[in-house]
């Protein structure tokens, strides 16, 4: 059996050496199928389904809170509630909290802009992560000392070695750098220096609906992740018992830590799966097409080795070899399209897809090309095999080829064939048009404010106590006023809080004259903004009702606030709210009642895709515990970007400890939306892809079809028949495909757009515009395809057709 099996393979290779034409077609063709596939695999495999690389990673989860009365969780909990999920559980040997962002951080010559927390001392315990120097800090030692990545050490003490001992600034906080974490380890994301915290958190922010925590904790060997949750239910009861006004509502989760990071991005990724695995089809029907066209003229060959004895085993055995020897050669070739491929696929990936910087061909992402591989040789090779199964031997050894005089079973194949390849692309061309519409309305969606010709500067200052934050306020203002006078700017201002930006707070307020809700969470909410005066103008965001904040609005004036529309009608209906007081818990200052000074137009914050919301506006200066760390915003007459040095520098004269970092308005936007784009990107690149090969496609058939039927169309045009006829007659059948083809990837199109609705914006899931626009795409791919066949059918001479051999 082994000997006979060697022997078909050699032959198999013998007899695609021999056609160099129709292998070099057939392995291009799967090698883009399956390079294709290649890619999104990899980025599946490294995302998805690898571990993540930290000590024990099946066993580390995040804590979640969930409001049970609105079907929502979150990624954080309340420092009282975490207090008492560590004081209660027996199911995790670690828990640990942290909390942070971008910020400065101000080091012994230099302030530098980068990702810190505040971490608990057993934070790198739960990862099970080791310094490469130094060591961890304790519980007893933790408020005054620091962690930091080896990148961060390299970068700003010259080696892991000399960072160790060296201390650092945070908000006027001083910490001794006692370890270097491996530049691996960046947890959360961009990361690179972990300040210590008290295990217990601060009685300020322990409030039972303060949410400022994130938590990550290490189930006990031996301990399930129902059991934990379990618990986790328990000690959420008592809870709800003890505390009814703030936890009614309240629940916790233990989320795997890998879910938690790479859940919101797998809906996408299956997108793509299901994008490449139409590719991988529709090449696979391609090469199927090429099968048969050569079987074809084999026919008398496979008849005659079948009446000398070959049985039909042997027969289906050669050509399924046949199909696994191109789809081996498709996959090498695949592979090394796959690299180019993947570094762009990395270009153009958003930068917050979690694992982005894992993601390469390893071999776990070569088994599964394996795999793709072996389908693609089962896809492929199914048909003519099918067709090998009925072969009648006697009529084989009688038909002609050459006069046209095929099985007719073999060109209905053929069709059905043409026909999946069109639905199949068409469901490809309809996703496709659904994403690029969705970015079209993206992109036509009014933000609420102005994003050209805008430079960010983001802006930390140090400061502690209230005496600093006031020298910082007025340091602010002294900036701004300074910026105002560099030519080519044209308005500048602060804000806590930008649209598409890294800051911003949110939570309830209340409204003076109303009763104040049972439960706290039941207050109406509204996002937190800080801004200074000329804010609203520099944004090009409307005033609607009142004034401005001004110079005047001070730490020791009259509390002010202005509110957006949205949050006036939320509240006042169609009353009007100037000179009404309101208070909210953003700070100590805003636990006083301030009075509504103006009304505003409302802006989408997180993106053109986000609901405006109800948003709440406070003067800097009446706040200046949060207005330290602000983005400073200039409106400029030249590029934007040429102004940073001359900024940067102004920043640094001032007080060399402020940390900068700069971009633009219009960068900003677009990365708010760079996961749509993505999506829309990567989508329209396969349908694309799609459309060239079900040209090939129905090219092919169409062209071999044309060339089976010479002497047909020789005795038609004898016999009267006018080159119009002939072509109407080709084009025509290949019309007739399409439109078969058409219908029926309408209903798998209609069927598959519900999955990716949850990724549309003003577009319905059966956008009536996309399926058209797919509709007269295939009909121009089949025209287009079927043309030259026809063209050339038509200016056959009768009489040579009719002598064609």
């Amino acid at each position: 059996m082994m000997t006979g099996l060697l022997q078909d393979l050699r032959y198999a290779w013998r007899q695609l050496r021999k056609s160099p034409g129709f292998t070099a077609v057939a392995v291009l063709t799967l090698a883009l199928g399956i390079g294709a596939n290649a890619v999104v695999l990899a980025a599946v495999q490294s995302v998805l389904i690898a571990p993540l690389p930290y000590r024990d990673a099946d066993r580390i989860i995040a804590l979640n809170t969930q409001f049970t009365n609105e079907g929502r969780s979150i990624n954080r909990v309340t420092g009282a509630d975490l207090m008492d999920i560590e004081a209660q559980s027996k199911s995790f040997e670690q828990v640990a909290y942290y909390f942070g962002g971008e910020m400065g951080v101000q080091l012994p010559d230099h302030a530098a802009f980068t990702g810190v927390q505040g971490a608990t001392a057993n934070f790198a315990n739960v990862f099970g992560v080791t310094p490469v120097a130094g060591r961890l800090f304790n519980d007893s030692e933790a408020t005054h000392s620091a962690l930091i990545n080896a990148n961060f050490a390299r970068d700003n003490f010259g080696s892991v070695e000399a960072a160790v001992g060296k201390s650092l600034s945070v908000e006027g906080t001083t910490y001794d750098i006692v370890g270097v974490l491996p530049g691996e380890f960046s947890f959360p994301k961009g990361t690179q220096v972990w300040m210590g915290v008290s295990d217990t958190p601060e009685a300020e922010w322990s409030h039972r609906t303060s949410y400022n925590f994130r938590s990550v904790a290490k189930v006990k060997a031996g301990v399930s992740m129902t059991a934990a949750q379990s618990e986790l239910n328990t000690i959420g009861d008592r809870l709800r018992i003890a505390y009814p006004a703030d936890n009614k509502n309240k629940a916790f989760l233990a989320v795997s830590l890998q879910e938690q990071l790479v859940g919101k991005v797998r809906p996408m990724f299956l997108l793509l799966v299901g994008a490449v695995a139409l590719i991988l089809l529709i090449a696979c029907v391609n090469v199927a097409h090429l099968q048969l066209a050569r079987a074809t003229t084999r026919t008398k060959e496979v008849a005659l080795r079948s009446a000398l004895g070959a049985s039909r085993t042997r027969v289906v055995r050669q050509v399924f070899l046949e199909s696994l020897v191109l789809a081996f050669l498709g996959a090498g070739v695949g592979l090394l399209i796959a690299v180019p491929l993947l570094r762009s696929f990395l270009r153009l990936a958003p930068t917050d897809i979690p694992r982005l910087n894992e993601v390469h061909i390893s071999a776990p992402a070569i088994a599964l090309i394996a795999v793709v591989s072996v389908i693609a040789t089962l896809l492929s090779g199914v048909a003519p095999a099918w067709q090998s199964l009925r072969l009648n031997v006697n009529e084989s050894l009688k038909q002609d080829t050459s006069r046209g005089m095929v099985g007719r079973g073999v060109s209905k194949l053929r069709n059905v064939l043409v026909v999946a390849e069109i639905a199949l692309t068409f469901v490809l061309a309809a996703g496709a048009g659904l994403l690029v519409r969705t970015m079209i309305k993206l992109n036509a969606t009014d933000p609420g404010y102005r994003s050209d010709h805008l430079l960010v500067m983001y802006v930390h200052a140090p400061a502690k106590g209230l005496l600093e934050n006031l020298q910082r306020t007025q340091q602010m203002e002294t900036l701004f006023d300074q910026l105002r006078a560099v030519p080519g700017v044209t308005a500048v201002a602060g804000v806590m809080g930008l649209p598409a930006g890294q800051y911003g707070s949110n939570g309830g307020y209340q409204i003076s004259g109303q009763t104040l809700p049972a439960s706290l969470d039941d207050l109406p909410q509204a996002n937190w903004a800080l801004s200074s005066p000329q804010y609203f103008s520099t944004m090009g965001i409307p005033l609607l009702r009142g004034r401005d904040f001004q110079k005047s609005d001070t730490h020791d004036s009259e509390p002010v606030a202005i509110i957006s529309d949205a949050m006036a009608k939320q509240s006042f209906g169609n009353s009007d709210p100037i000179g009404r007081q309101l208070r909210c818990g953003l700070d100590e200052e805003s636990g006083k009642w301030m009075t509504i000074v103006g009304v505003v137009g409302d802006v989408r914050q997180d993106s053109p895709a986000s609901t405006p919301r109800a948003t709440l506006y406070l003067p800097l200066k009446q706040h200046p515990f949060r207005a330290n760390e602000l983005q400073v915003v200039m409106h400029t007459e030249l590029p934007p970007l040429t102004l940073m040095e001359t900024a940067r520098k102004m920043v640094q004269g001032m007080d060399p400890r402020i940390a900068t970092k700069f971009t633009t308005m219009d960068s900003m936007l677009a990365e708010s939306t760079a996961t749509p784009r993505f999506r829309s990107w990567l989508v329209g690149g396969f349908a694309s892809l799609g459309l060239i090969l079900a040209m090939l496609g129905i090219y092919g058939v169409m062209a071999y079809t044309v060339a089976q039927r010479t002497f047909e169309v020789g005795v038609r045009m004898t016999f009267g028949a006018q080159p119009g006829d002939i072509l109407g007659m080709v084009l025509g059948r290949a019309m007739r495909l399409t439109v078969i083809g058409v219908v029926v990837g309408l209903v798998l199109a209609a069927a598959s757009s519900r999955l990716i609705a949850s990724m549309l914006f003003g577009v319905p899931a059966e956008d009536p515009v996309s399926f058209g626009v797919a509709c007269g795409l295939l009909a121009l791919v089949a025209l287009a395809a079927a043309y030259f066949p026809a063209r050339r059918a038509a200016s056959v001479n009768p009489l040579t057709a009719i002598r064609y051999e």
